[in-house]
């Protein structure tokens, strides 16, 4: 057992980060030429979850800009519709799972009552009634990383090849958290409302999430755990979380492409995405 662990901690081969990340996207421009002013710093990846409807008359105001708030290759976006206006309109992508999940996080908080479109940033803070400005999405990604710095005093990072999930910490031993894969459509389409109080109404829809799967269990320590063997194409994340509703403290991006994994030139970008927390 313990040459196959080594084995497997040997497929994942680090490479220094970079200290800067590009936020163009070369597939949007090929002429792009790199000035100091296209570069953004990297930092953990942060988790922004975003829960929705198509009845929510906040929803198709809001959305646009929390959409924009989130274009930040250091931010993995998920969108979940949730069914609680499909009294008014049916929303297709609308699931009670994840109005369950977004149940989990409010009585995590001690709330008793919760709102859409609402923004939840890595498991611990959250936003988006305030009409889902910039400043109001991008100050609740903030407050997340801050309380990171603040109540988390150990290193996490989150690694990924085509097949296992590798988590290093220092934090040898922790409560248990959970390793989920999120998966979701990778595109962004604009939707026209049929019917219900935002009837003829246009909204962006962006990673759709279809589904979550726990893979296994992080308690501390150095962990290896196995992707499942099949998954949706698209788009994928893996997140480290504490179990009801607790925080995110640590993810990285996955890519999805017909096998459960894209090619290995696509991979190579993958290890190029910022990951972990801390």
């Amino acid at each position: 057992m313990a040459t196959l662990i080594k084995t497997l901690l040997n497929l994942f081969k680090r490479k220094k980060a970079p200290p800067l990340a590009c936020h163009v996207s070369l597939d949007q421009d090929e002429n792009h030429v790199h000035t100091a002013a296209c570069f953004l710093e990297i930092e953990p990846l942060a988790v922004a979850e975003l829960f929705q409807a198509q009845g929510c008359v906040s929803c198709p105001p809001a959305v646009p800009g929390i959409l924009e708030a989130t274009r930040d290759p250091n931010i993995q976006l998920l969108t979940y519709g949730v069914t609680y206006f499909d009294h008014l309109v049916k929303d297709p992508n609308a699931s009670s799972r994840w109005d369950q999940r977004q149940k989990s996080y409010v009585m995590k908080w001690g709330r008793n009552s919760l709102f859409t479109p609402m923004v939840v940033a890595n498991g611990v803070s959250d936003g988006g009634s305030g009409g889902g400005s910039k400043a109001e999405i991008e100050g609740v990604v903030r407050q997340a990383r801050n309380m990171a710095h603040q109540m988390i005093d150990w290193h996490i990072y989150v690694d990924a090849n085509d097949t296992h999930v590798r988590i290093d910490s220092d934090k040898l031993e922790i409560e248990m958290h959970e390793v989920l894969v999120i998966m979701y459509k990778d595109k962004e389409e604009v939707v026209k409302i049929s019917k219900g109080p935002n009837k003829g109404k246009k909204m962006p829809h962006k990673n759709l999430v279809t589904d979550i799967v726990k893979i296994g269990e992080w308690h501390g320590g150095d962990t290896v755990v196995a992707l499942p063997a099949q998954m949706t194409p698209g788009g994928a994340v893996v997140v480290v979380q504490a179990p009801r509703g607790g925080a995110i403290v640590g993810a990285c991006k996955l890519r999805l492409q017909g096998g459960p994994f894209a090619e290995k030139d696509d991979i190579k970008s993958i290890d190029e995405q910022p990951c972990g927390c801390g």
